[in-house]
C-alpha cells in the first residue's frame, strides 16, 4: 500500500483521540464497506444534477427535518455551497457585505464574481478572537452602501458564537437585501431544541443557510447541506442556485458521501439520534461546569450572554497556546482542532462519550496544575499577564487599492515580509485553520498586518500566503508597481 495509507491505517490503531472534526470522531457506525457502494449514475440511483429519483425523495426529506423551501446535498463541502450561494445572490461585479471573519470560501466567492466587497467587523473578544456581529453594525452599513445586494456571515463564528440573526436578517430584508449565513459549524443546532443549543440561522429569517454535517454530526468528510429559506427574499431563486451548484459540485458526485448525508439526517432525526443529543447536552453541561470550578490557569471561555454561545466548542485559553497544543499530544495523545498564540480550541460532537470526555477533563486539569508549579517555581507572573490579548485584531480593513479578481491577474514578485509595508497583496493570507483572511488579493499591506503574521510565524502557526523565499526569509507576494 501507500505511504499515506499505511500511515492512516497505523494511526487508526493508536489511542490518539480526536478533538477535532470531523464529527464522527473515527467512531464506527452502522456503514458498510465503502468501495461495495462506490457506484456512478447508474439506473435506478438518480443523479445529484438531476435529481427526479432517490436523491430527490432524500433531500425532501432533509427539507422537511430542517424546515427549509429546499435543501441540496453538498459533496464538496460547505465551501461549494458558499460558493454557490454568493453566486445566486449577488450580481457579477455586484456589491456584498461580508462580515470580516468569512472564510477563505466566501472572499474566493466574491472573487469569481468580481464583487466589490464591503467588510464589517465583529465585536472583538478580549481573548483574542471575534464574537458576535451586531445587528446595529449591519443597519449602519447597509443604509451607507444603498446597492448592496447580499450580506454574509458567520454564525455560529469558529468559536462558536452565535449572532442575533433574526434582527440581522430584518435589517438585510428591510434594505432588499437577500441574508446568506455561513452556518458550518451549526449542524447540529436543529436536533438539540431546548437542550441548551442555539437555534438555526434557518428558523431566524435567513435566506441561504449553509452547514457542514461532517463538522459536528456523525457524517464523513466533505458532507454539507444548502438550504433554502422559506420566507426569503425576492432575489433568491431556486434556478439560480442550482444553476451555480451544477458548476461547484462535482459531476462526479460520490455516492458514499450522499449515502453518509442520508444516513446521518436520518440517524439524529431519530429515536437514538434524539438519545445521543440528549446525552451529549448532558454531558457538556457538566464538564463545562467541572472544567469552569477546576481550572486555574487555563480559563474555559464563557460568553457573558450564554444563549450566543454554543456549547459544543471547548476554547481554552492558555499562556501559551501551542505549549498547551503540544502538551495535549505528547503526553495525552489528544488531537485538539486548532490553536493560536494564546487560545486552544476542542471540538466535541455527539459521537463523544462520556469516557472520552472524561479523559479531556483530566488531561485539562492535569495541565493547569503541572502550569501552576511552573509559574510558582518560577516566581513571575509573566504567564499570567499575558494571558488575554485582542490587539491582533484589526477593526478596520485595510485600503482596497484593487479587485481581488483583478490583483489575482496581475504582474507580482516576491517581496520581504519586512518591506512589503505599503504594497499590495497578491495573496490571501491566513493561518489554516481556521482560514479567515487577515488580507486579500489588492489590499494594501500595513504595519499591522506584518506584526500579526510575524507573531503567526514566532508562535509556530500554519500561515498560508507566506512563504520562504532564497534571499528574502519570509516572503509574501505583491503586486508590481503599475
Amino acid at each position: 500500500m501507500t505511504e499515506l495509507y499505511d500511515r492512516l491505517k497505523q494511526y487508526a490503531e493508536t489511542d490518539w483521540y480526536p478533538w477535532h472534526m470531523p464529527g464522527h470522531k473515527r467512531q464506527m457506525v452502522e456503514f458498510v464497506n465503502p468501495f461495495s457502494i462506490d457506484i456512478t449514475e447508474i439506473d435506478g440511483f438518480d443523479d445529484l444534477h438531476h435529481p427526479e429519483g432517490i436523491l430527490k425523495d432524500a433531500m425532501e426529506y432533509a427539507a422537511q427535518i430542517y424546515g427549509s423551501e429546499k435543501t441540496w446535498f453538498l459533496i464538496n463541502g460547505s465551501s461549494c455551497g458558499i460558493l454557490a450561494a454568493i453566486s445566486a445572490a449577488v450580481k457579477p461585479g455586484g456589491r456584498i457585505l461580508m462580515a470580516r471573519n468569512c472564510h477563505k470560501s466566501a472572499w474566493h466567492g466574491a472573487l469569481l464574481q468580481q464583487s466589490d466587497v464591503v467588510c464589517i467587523y465583529p465585536e472583538p473578544e478580549p481573548e483574542g478572537f471575534y464574537g458576535v456581529l451586531t445587528p446595529e453594525a449591519v443597519e449602519s452599513a447597509l443604509e451607507k452602501n444603498a446597492d448592496i445586494e447580499a450580506v454574509i456571515v458567520v454564525s455560529p463564528t469558529y468559536e462558536g458564537l452565535v449572532s442575533d440573526i433574526s434582527a440581522i436578517a430584518k435589517a438585510a430584508h428591510t434594505h432588499g437585501c437577500c441574508l446568506i449565513v455561513d452556518e458550518a459549524h451549526g449542524a447540529h443546532f436543529p436536533y438539540g431544541k431546548g437542550m441548551g443549543f442555539p437555534e438555526s440561522a434557518l428558523e431566524k429569517g435567513a435566506d441561504l443557510v449553509i452547514q457542514s454535517l461532517h463538522k459536528t454530526l456523525p457524517s464523513l468528510t466533505q458532507t454539507a447541506l444548502l438550504h433554502l429559506g422559506k420566507q426569503r427574499a425576492p432575489g433568491v431563486s431556486t434556478e439560480q442556485v442550482e444553476f451555480y451548484l451544477r458548476i461547484y459540485q462535482s459531476s462526479s458526485p460520490s455516492y458514499v458521501l450522499m449515502a453518509s448525508i442520508d444516513h446521518c439526517i436520518h440517524l439524529m432525526s431519530g429515536y437514538e439520534g434524539q438519545k445521543r443529543m440528549e446525552t451529549y447536552a448532558a454531558n457538556l453541561h457538566s464538564v463545562r461546569e467541572e472544567l469552569d470550578e477546576k481550572l486555574e490557569i487555563l480559563t474555559l471561555y464563557k460568553s457573558a450572554d450564554a444563549s450566543c454561545q454554543d456549547p459544543s466548542k471547548f476554547v481554552i485559553t492558555a499562556p501559551d497556546g501551542e505549549k498547551l497544543t503540544q502538551l495535549l499530544r505528547q503526553d495525552y495523545h489528544l488531537e485538539p482542532e486548532m490553536h493560536t498564540e494564546r487560545y486552544v480550541i476542542l471540538m466535541s460532537s455527539p459521537s463523544d462519550t462520556i469516557e472520552n470526555f472524561r479523559r479531556m477533563v483530566h488531561a485539562l486539569i492535569d495541565i493547569d496544575q503541572r502550569w501552576k508549579r511552573w509559574i510558582t517555581e518560577e516566581k513571575t507572573e509573566k504567564y499570567v499577564d499575558n494571558r488575554f490579548y485582542s490587539h491582533h485584531l484589526p477593526t478596520s480593513a485595510p485600503e482596497m487599492a484593487m479587485k481581488a479578481a483583478f490583483a489575482v491577474k496581475a504582474p507580482w514578485k516576491w517581496c520581504a515580509l519586512h518591506e512589503a509595508e505599503g504594497h499590495v497583496c497578491r495573496e490571501f493570507v491566513y493561518i489554516y485553520p481556521p482560514g479567515i483572511p487577515l488580507l486579500i488579493p489588492g489590499e494594501r499591506i500595513g504595519e499591522m498586518q506584518i506584526q500579526v503574521i510575524s507573531s503567526w510565524e514566532k508562535n509556530g502557526l500554519e500561515v498560508h500566503g507566506v512563504r520562504h523565499e532564497p534571499g528574502y526569509g519570509s516572503a509574501i507576494a505583491i503586486l508590481e508597481e503599475m
